[in-house]
């Protein structure tokens, strides 16, 4: 299975926000969690939206994932 880099980022931030919502986690599963979610927001970052009329911010990813 394959992830765009919009995908990537919505899930970097559903993981950020969720993690928090685990009552019992494994000893050291709060760090892997961490990492996942480091690699998944690297990874969605894309270098051709970071110009002056570019837009790259969670929101508009959402627009982009919906029209899609």
């Amino acid at each position: 299975m394959k992830l765009t880099k919009d995908e990537a980022r919505i899930l970097s931030v559903a993981l950020e926000i969720g993690k928090f919502e685990f009552r019992v986690l494994p000893s050291g599963a709060f760090d892997k969690l961490t990492d996942l979610e480091k690699r998944l927001n690297n990874f969605g970052k894309d270098k051709r939206r970071t110009g002056r009329t570019s837009h790259d911010d969670l929101e508009d990813c959402l627009k982009r994932f919906a029209k899609a």
